[in-house]
């Protein structure tokens, strides 16, 4: 007989304060270079688990889910549609490339790994014979103003990152890689790409249930989730669902921007934004684009006869359906952008295949939360000496719910930092070594924002 647990519900957790008052997130916690060893660094150690649930039907939840079936571990991925990746991964065209600055910032130096893991994840796949329409025909970040070409320079001039992940070409040789007319020069990231994200999605659940240890149910909507409590003194979690009521042992939520409202998640700062991407006709004039192109939006190469551009990005917005004056707006943006390029396609509302408005889960770092749910209401008894002193050197682990993880927050970026966010969850339920250092797991963890509300003293 299961009895509920006696936790802190969100009326019990002390409130703090996630508002943004202008100081960019990586200058809270200064420039000082923190013990990697620190006790709230450190990650909680659990018995490798035999099964996991998972709420999602995305990108996260596939990479999870293929992650750790690869480590024996059986999954249930319980899925709110009638079909894998009808959310944030639903576009019919994503491009793949990393999040680089012209410094090694710890931004950038994440994205250059989640990039190489996400190509090697992909490659692998489909290597496997889990094919998925694709092109790693790279990547031009266009200069299209003289801010833009004051960052190319600085780019060539610091020469912070190899040439093979990044470097500056000019208009002629743009011209040449993307087999169009360029006005501009720009960054070229040769080994970046474009995918279709509903069909990756569903070839790496496909490769997943080769192991044996996969099951998906769809139409399966998770409104709530209960901590409770087994004979052994073990935290299970009972999860109220569309279909009734369901008991596991250990629970990863990597759902999107609709899940950030479920208990205990709600209590961490991700918010919603809203984007719509808008697929247009070729024509003679774009069709052989060969390589994808970035200004302030985006401009895919052609996939069966369509472009995609975009995207729109609405803060504070749960629309999910596309509106005419949002397909305008990417339109426009090319033409402002690029206004030579967009004379010679003459793209018009006429030329609109299809339009999605899709939601994005967003953290205020632009880094994903991966790791285990943060106990507050512990947190704050445990650390209260970093209000003072944010280098008080305390030993005790990071306090956690029991049992309960999360890997989200990837907002427009899931294609490039999933695969390397699930390989990070797999080592905290495996106990095998970690694909980053400490500093970076830290960066990534979800405890890291209560943290800085600590030293910031918004409690």
């Amino acid at each position: 007989m299961l009895t509920n647990i006696v936790t802190a519900t969100p009326a019990q957790i002390p409130s703090i304060s996630f508002q943004d008052d202008g100081t960019p997130y990586t200058e809270q916690l200064g420039n000082t270079n923190f013990d990697s060893k620190l006790g709230y660094k450190l990650r909680p150690t659990i018995t490798k688990p035999q099964h996991v649930s998972i709420i999602g039907g995305g990108i996260a939840s596939a990479c999870a889910a293929y992650a750790l079936t690869q480590k024996g571990i059986k999954v249930t991925l319980y899925c709110k549609d009638n079909s894998l990746a009808q959310g944030a991964s639903s576009n019919a065209i994503g491009a793949l490339f990393p999040l680089l600055h012209q410094q090694q910032d710890a931004i950038s130096l994440f994205y250059q790994q989640a990039f190489s893991r996400a190509r090697s994840l992909y490659n692998h796949v489909i290597e496997q014979g889990f094919n998925f329409p694709h092109q790693w025909c790279g990547l031009l970040d266009v200069s299209y103003k003289e801010s833009l070409i004051k960052r190319q320079h600085k780019f060539a001039e610091l020469n912070a990152w190899p040439a093979q992940l990044i470097h500056s070409i000019d208009a002629t040789q743009a011209e040449k890689i993307a087999n169009i007319p360029m006005q501009y020069g720009g960054l070229f990231i040769p080994n970046a790409g474009w995918l279709a994200p509903q069909q990756a999605v569903k070839q790496l659940i496909a490769c997943a249930k080769t192991t044996g240890r996969l099951k998906v149910e769809n139409n399966t909507k998770v409104s709530n989730i209960t901590a409770i409590q087994s004979k052994d003194e073990k935290t299970r979690w009972l999860l109220s669902t569309s279909q009734g009521e369901i008991e596991t042992s250990v629970l990863i939520v990597c759902g999107g921007a609709e899940i950030i409202n479920l208990d205990y998640i709600k209590q961490l700062p991700f918010s919603v934004v809203q984007g719509q991407v808008t697929s247009m006709k070729t024509n003679d004039n774009i069709s052989k684009l060969a390589t994808v192109i970035c200004h302030k939006g985006y401009l895919t190469p052609s996939q069966n006869h369509q472009h995609c551009i975009g995207a729109t990005f609405n803060k504070n917005s749960t629309r999910t359906t596309a509106t005419a004056e949002e397909d305008s707006f990417n339109i426009e943006m090319l033409k402002t952008c690029l206004p030579e390029l967009s004379a010679a396609i003459n793209w018009s509302i006429k030329d609109i295949v299809n339009s999605k408005s899709r939601l994005r889960c967003m953290t205020p770092d632009h880094l994903p939360m991966v790791g285990a749910m943060p106990d507050i209401k512990k947190h704050l008894e445990a650390y209260p000496h970093l209000a003072k002193d944010k280098n008080w050197r305390y030993t005790q682990a990071a306090p956690v719910v029991d049992n309960l993880y999360l890997m989200m927050g990837f907002g427009a970026r899931g294609l490039c930092s999933a695969p390397l966010a699930a390989d990070i969850l797999t080592a905290d339920l495996c106990g095998t070594p970690y694909p980053v250092d400490n500093n970076m797991l830290f960066n990534l963890s979800p405890n890291r924002f209560v943290i800085r509300a600590i030293v910031r003293d918004k409690i």
